[in-house]
């Protein structure tokens, strides 16, 4: 099956504080491009599924079985909502990485500031090699 490229963008208006022009999320905006660009990279490699990564105004899905985007969204929601709850239950501070292994795929999730990354692959990839390669 033809992998399936979605990207959706929000841009934000100008805002005019105190007479002066400030445009909102640039730096934001850069390290979701900088990410996304070594995202695509990766996506390539033998093993790795798909991705999707998203911040507040952005998100890009490229999944090598588009027809699995809800389960996989859904999934990673819910292990994030988890992971959240007993991070605070435990004491753990702020997450920034989160790995979930089947029997023969896993999920890397990563946090970089407002960046929720998904990474899907089989279990065989080296998710440390990949969560480096990710990394600005």
């Amino acid at each position: 099956m033809a992998n399936k490229k979605q990207s959706i963008q929000k841009t934000e208006p100008p805002v005019i504080v105190e007479n002066e022009l400030s445009i909102p999320a640039i730096e934001e905006d850069s390290l979701f491009k900088s990410l996304n660009n070594n995202l695509q990279n990766l996506k390539n490699l033998k093993g790795i599924m798909g991705y999707i990564i998203r911040n507040a105004d952005s998100a890009t899905i490229d999944l090598k079985e588009p027809e699995k985007l809800v389960e996989y969204a859904i999934f990673t929601s819910q292990v994030m909502d988890s992971s959240k709850e007993l991070a605070e239950l435990f004491d753990l501070g702020d997450l920034a990485t989160i790995l979930i292994e089947g029997e023969e795929l896993k999920v890397l999730i990563m946090i970089i500031k407002e960046n929720k990354i998904n990474i899907f692959m089989k279990k065989s990839v080296d998710h440390i090699n990949i969560g480096t390669k990710v990394s600005p």
